[in-house]
């Protein structure tokens, strides 16, 4: 026994060694706990590079996702994680019913984007669900905007998302779109200021009825058209530059798009009860390479005799999640391992 012991302690003793053992715990929650053993311990699991490499062998898990329809006068969080250790965080991540607040617009790194009530134009709050006592984080627009003659408003619009790029960035946008001209101003939300913002125009190559903002990742905004065509602001450019990408033949209109850790992005796409995904990447030469990941029969929308309609996707298409308008029901597929779970609603 005391053999034992004393190995143990010359294991826990060595710093290299210890780093590996806080590196394999399941769980943030446990690593959390095992830095208060001791001032040594909590240096090790708060060292940034540790970190890095935690978050690298452990990324975010789905804890779940807000479904909102009009007979419900707020979200409703579905929870999807069944494990112990992420109970407390999963009960904190409804809604009251007295809160006012609308959305959610957006879903990031633990933080929901809202607007304050029904009648907010233009305004945001952000709400950190696994941190409460952050309570609801304003975000007011930024100082300058595109001009607009009156009579114009009606063919502009603005969105904030959550920056993909940073855990607590945010981008405004703005966008007026009359016939064939195309005018776009491009906020960045950094530790509380907004940048001196980034203002693009230009001609569409085709007559697009609509162009409507659905992402924002790696300095590229991405506008979905009524047409088969994706058209991309890159605003981190030297100079700011539109481009058009053609959708793959085989895909209609019911996509979504998820941003992947190259640079590029992924497509999920829905016809029938089959599911679709599609990478994006542009060559050195400005190529447009589209490659078909994988295409696979959803089992549940196939045993319901119902086609699915595409809702959300995750980053680097970990996640898609799939509605049955029929049966009232959400699927939630791991297009990792094909893994289906429907949630009756």
């Amino acid at each position: 026994m005391g053999g034992s012991k004393a190995t143990m302690a010359a294991v826990i003793g060595v710093d290299d060694l210890l780093r590996e053992i806080l590196l394999r715990l399941d769980f943030p929650v446990f690593l959390v706990r095992a830095a208060l053993v001791s001032k040594r311990w909590l240096g090790l699991a708060a060292d940034p590079a540790f970190l890095r490499r935690f978050r690298e062998r452990h990324p975010p898990r789905l804890l779940g996702f807000y479904f909102h329809d009009a007979c419900s006068p707020r979200p409703q969080f579905v929870p999807v994680s069944e494990a112990p250790e992420l109970h407390a965080a999963v009960s904190r991540a409804g809604f009251d019913d007295g809160d006012p607040s609308v959305g959610p617009f957006g879903c990031r790194n633990g933080r929901l984007l809202l607007k304050p009530d029904k009648f907010a134009d233009g305004k945001y709050v952000v709400r950190s669900p696994l941190c409460p006592v952050r309570g609801l984080v304003p975000v007011s627009p930024p100082p300058r905007q595109l001009h607009v003659p009156e009579y114009l408003r009606g063919y502009g619009n603005c969105a904030c998302f959550l920056s993909r790029d940073s855990s607590d960035g945010i981008v405004f946008v703005y966008l007026v779109l009359i016939n064939r001209k195309l005018s776009v101003q491009v906020y960045a939300l950094q530790s509380g200021a907004w940048d001196e913002g980034v203002v693009a125009g230009g001609h569409l190559p085709l007559q697009f009825n609509s162009a409507r903002m659905v992402m924002v990742a790696h300095g590229k905004l991405y506008l979905r058209t009524d047409r088969a065509y994706i058209y991309v602001l890159d605003f981190v450019a030297p100079c700011p530059r539109f481009f058009t990408i053609k959708l793959p033949n085989e895909v209609g209109g019911n996509y979504k798009l998820s941003s992947a850790d190259d640079g590029g992005f992924f497509l999920i796409h829905g016809e029938g009860f089959q599911l679709s995904l599609w990478h994006h990447e542009t060559d050195d030469n400005g190529q447009d390479n589209w490659e078909l990941v994988d295409r696979f029969c959803v089992r549940v929308a196939h045993d319901h005799c119902e086609e699915i309609l595409v809702l959300g996707a995750g980053d680097n298409a970990e996640f898609v999640f799939l509605g049955l308008k029929d049966s009232w029901s959400i699927i939630c597929v791991n297009l990792r391992s094909r893994k289906e779970t429907a949630y009756k609603l």
